[in-house]
């Protein structure tokens, strides 16, 4: 009969313990980070943004690739659109603070595509507990106006891709791909079809 009821025992928590596993598993499959966000202002002005990295932070994106920013590094949230602050709050504020800080320095040293970019935005958005619908639409704000850049283009004076304009997906498209979004659940490649459609044109794809 202990022997019985031991096993109930452990039946019971190991179903109790089931939503938590998974939910563990769920956020694995989006990456995770390594590190934690420890910063300082470079400026006391309060419209001031600038702020230096203290420690190394890194996000590991589910295909094992490590994007790391190095202490030292200078981010500023200026990767996220201002326009669109409205739709997915300003930078380094709630869920996707972390992700946000790994976007920046990506998009100032250019050292990867900017669409692989802006993917590995959205999946450190999911990683850093973002729910899927804003992450979507965090995608779209800087998929159709954030920062691009091309080796086509030749390179800056720190030998960096140089950045080509930023698209301009005006706001009420920005709304009503939103409606899209939480009627429908497209997926990145149906968004990103979606935006480049909308875009204004004469914007390099």
């Amino acid at each position: 009969m202990m022997r019985v009821n031991f096993h109930r025992r452990s039946l019971a928590a190991g179903l109790l313990l089931l939503p938590l596993l998974c939910g563990i598993a769920a956020a694995e499959d989006h990456g995770r980070f390594v590190g934690r966000v420890a910063v300082e202002w470079l400026d006391d002005q309060s419209d001031s943004r600038d702020m230096r990295l203290l420690e190394q932070f890194a996000f590991v994106d589910p295909t094992g690739k490590v994007w790391a920013v190095p202490k030292g590094a200078v981010i500023n949230g200026a990767s996220i659109p201002r326009l669109f602050w409205s739709l997915v709050g300003p930078p380094f504020v709630g869920a996707y603070r972390r992700a946000s800080v790994i976007h920046d320095y990506y998009c100032d040293v250019r050292s990867e595509p900017w669409l692989a970019v802006h993917r590995m935005f959205f999946e450190a958005s999911l990683a850093g507990g973002v729910p899927e619908a804003t992450a979507k639409i965090m995608y779209v704000a800087i998929y159709g106006a954030g920062p691009r850049w091309s080796e086509a283009t030749g390179a800056d004076r720190a030998g960096r891709p140089r950045k080509l304009p930023n698209p301009r997906l005006s706001e009420a498209s920005a709304h009503e791909i939103e409606e899209w979004i939480e009627a429908d659940n497209p997926s990145l490649e149906e968004l990103e079809r979606r935006v480049d459609r909308d875009l204004a044109p004469g914007t390099p794809q």
